[in-house]
């Protein structure tokens, strides 16, 4: 067995420290889990080290292996960056992951991302769900769309804009009602929203806002599944506006009761010096700023 350092070997070493089992980084790369396992135990014996070792969660990095991460993310850099030259001019190939919050992803991003995918037709997109935690160091996603701004990190952090909410009841809700709602109803009047444990953010927390004692009596994890219960009429929900603009949807109390916030774009100090991850961030910043005017309130 030759004892020089084999790239391959530090990749999909990489990739298992990034997933935490040789499963998980045998399906990004398109591999065995046996291959895997066979690559990085080639790269511990050239190593002389376990890099490597059963944790709680999975596979964790060693003390040796922790040392070698950075060293295999500035390969793998350099990697990227050798193909970014030796690609034709004007052509852009791999793959780029966004994660984006459902309701931007499913109203926003589904729609504008297949433009890119005709204006680059090599280039490989694929949008997917932000978990409770994007894991923008794992390379879970290559840029990811939050609702939060993050204090620290080595990362690229752009905002691509702000947001307005209001609170929405459907027509047929509204008719069963003595009376138009006042904000003192919202105590006894059915809620809709997320799930408490499923929170990810507090900027989520909007029927404590609208008012402290205000109890949600349908629940789901995704702002998408809550807006088809509030057009079915289970109870009245906070929606971004650019969800609710073209549904039949109807404003509770527009001027009294309003939230805005604010989508910021993400990525690593490192991947934005890659070329088909800068041209989907000029894409998604570009695309979305053209459409300011869906984000906000229009009554």
């Amino acid at each position: 067995m030759t004892d020089d350092l084999d790239w391959t070997d530090v990749r999909y070493f990489l990739e298992t420290a990034r997933a935490g089992r040789f499963s998980g980084a045998a399906r990004r790369l398109g591999v065995s889990h046996t291959t895997v396992a066979r690559r990085v135990s080639r790269l511990e014996t050239v190593m002389r080290n376990r890099l490597l070792e059963p944790g709680e969660a999975g596979l964790i990095p060693t003390e040796a292996g922790t040392a070698l991460i950075p060293l295999a993310e500035r390969m793998e850099l350099q990697a990227a960056q050798v193909l970014d030259r030796l690609q034709r001019p004007g052509a852009l190939t791999g793959r780029v992951r966004i994660g984006a919050p459902d309701g931007f992803g499913n109203a926003v991003l589904s729609r504008i991302l297949p433009g890119l995918t005709r204006q680059e037709p090599e280039l490989d997109i694929e949008l997917v769900p932000v978990p409770a935690a994007h894991k923008l160091w794992n390379r879970e996603v290559d840029i990811a769309i939050s609702l939060d701004r993050p204090e620290t990190g080595r990362l690229v952090l752009q905002k691509l804009t702000d947001y307005d909410l209001r609170l929405y009841a459907a027509p047929g809700f509204l008719r069963t009602l003595s009376a138009p709602p006042t904000r003192a109803d919202m105590e006894r009047l059915p809620m809709v929203g997320y799930i408490d444990e499923l929170l990810y953010t507090e900027a989520l927390d909007f029927n404590r806002l609208v008012h402290p004692n205000a109890r949600t009596r349908y629940k789901a994890a995704t702002v998408q599944a809550q807006m088809r219960a509030i057009e079915e009429g289970v109870g009245l929900g906070v929606l971004p506006c650019f969800m609710a603009r073209d549904s039949d949807l109807v404003p509770v109390l527009p001027q009294v009761i309003t939230f805005a916030r604010a989508y910021w774009l993400l990525c690593s100090e490192a991947d934005r010096e890659i070329a088909r991850i800068r041209r989907v961030i000029d894409f998604l910043r570009d695309e979305t700023r053209k459409r300011t005017e869906i984000f906000r309130f229009d009554g």
